[in-house]
């Protein structure tokens, strides 16, 4: 047998006899599909209960007609006593509305009427109801604007001089991979968790345990020894991408989206085009964590290293997030940041260039030969064996 293929079943094999080990690699794939299920189901709940909403009111029978249309509107109301301010501190109401008891003579003046909403805004789970009946008062304030102005003989159309109208041209789906954008971050994310174990466990490990040194006394060349274990490290890498998309798109179909006007439909095709273009960022990331683990002088240390390096995939998401970019053929070239590209657009359904996967891949597959490369050079020193 070739010495790459004993390293790489040696390592194979120590790895699977390790259930905890195995807990951890594969812990995470499992873990994130349950969280975005739960997060998106929660963000569906919250816009649902916004539409269905009991709103408390101090002071109803001060506008009459304000009140009846806020019923036809489908919204229940609750009259309201004690100190509002109060209530929604100690969370016992989301928000109160408050009339004030000069609205009538005020709106029979033409004065501007000013109700208040009580809020929390630190309370995250209360905005969509407060966004909802800060909309309720403005619909109703240009109905009765309009109605001022026709009992005047003046058309509404004077006060609308300028409007705009969205066209958007992104269907659904694209709309829907924007949203989730979270999902390929998640399965690249499974990359950096899932190898990491075996990745630490072969270098640091080994050398915390004192089994490289009988390991490297074999006739054998120090870069067989990396190539055998890098290559079982991108196992349990690419093992642990693909069972996080897979189990993102199962946990993501099982998700009410058209309550929120989205649409999530995933084909056969385009689950293999989005393996195609992140299960080389196994090879670049394993790599990169074998390389940090040669110098780490025990399995903590190399933990608390290659943690680091999580954050990589962090920093691609926030500058789609935060600086929109126009997305070029190079960018399929930047490790991280291509590949979510990639999947961000392969979610949506876009029409990708046959030219993004093959720089996504062949970046990160020479970026990985050369780490591996570097390690084996650095391998060959007798200060890495030593703590």
């Amino acid at each position: 047998m070739h010495p790459v293929t004993i390293v790489f079943g040696k390592e194979i094999r120590d790895a699977t006899r390790d259930k905890r080990a195995l807990l951890v690699a594969f812990g995470f794939p499992v873990l994130a599909p349950v969280l975005v299920y739960f997060m998106m189901t929660a963000i569906i709940e919250l816009k649902m209960d916004a539409e269905k909403i009991t709103i408390p009111i101090v002071g109803a029978q001060n506008a009459p007609a304000f009140i009846q249309w806020l019923e036809e509107q489908d919204v229940r109301l609750e009259e309201f006593s004690g100190d509002a301010e109060q209530a929604v501190r100690d969370k016992e109401q989301d928000l109160v509305v408050i009339i004030p008891g000069n609205y009538q003579r005020r709106l029979n003046e033409l004065r501007t009427i000013s109700i208040e909403i009580v809020s929390d805004g630190s309370r995250t789970a209360s905005q969509p109801t407060v966004g909802r009946v800060h909309n309720l008062i403005r619909d109703y304030n240009r109905e009765i604007a309009s109605l001022r102005l026709i009992a005047r003989g003046v058309s509404p159309e004077v006060m609308r001089v300028v409007i705009s109208q969205t066209v958007d041209v992104a269907t659904k789906q694209q709309r829907t991979a924007t949203a989730l954008n979270f999902i390929p971050l998640y399965i690249i994310m499974a990359a950096f968790v899932s190898g990491m174990g075996l990745a630490v466990d072969s270098t640091a490990g080994e050398r915390e345990r004192k089994t490289l040194e009988s390991l490297i006394i074999n006739p054998v060349e120090r870069y067989q020894i990396i190539t055998g274990k890098w290559l079982a490290a991108t196992i349990f890498a690419s093992l642990g991408m693909t069972l996080t998309l897979l189990l993102c798109i199962a946990a993501m179909s099982q998700v009410s989206l058209d309550e929120i006007g989205l649409k999530f439909h995933v084909t056969t095709p385009q689950i293999f085009l989005m393996l195609i273009a992140t299960l080389p960022l196994a090879f670049l990331v394993t790599s990169m964590q074998l390389l940090l683990g040669i110098f780490a002088k025990s399995f903590k240390d190399a933990q608390s290293y290659i943690g680091l390096l999580t954050l990589l995939p962090v920093l691609s998401l926030v500058y789609t997030m935060f600086s929109p970019i126009r997305t070029e053929e190079w960018m399929f070239a930047i490790p991280m940041l291509g590949q979510h590209l990639l999947l961000v657009d392969v979610l949506g359904a876009k029409d990708v260039p046959l030219i993004g996967y093959f720089y996504s891949a062949i970046s990160c597959l020479v970026l990985g030969m050369a780490l591996v490369l570097v390690t084996a050079r650095l391998f060959q020193r007798e200060s890495i064996l030593s703590n």
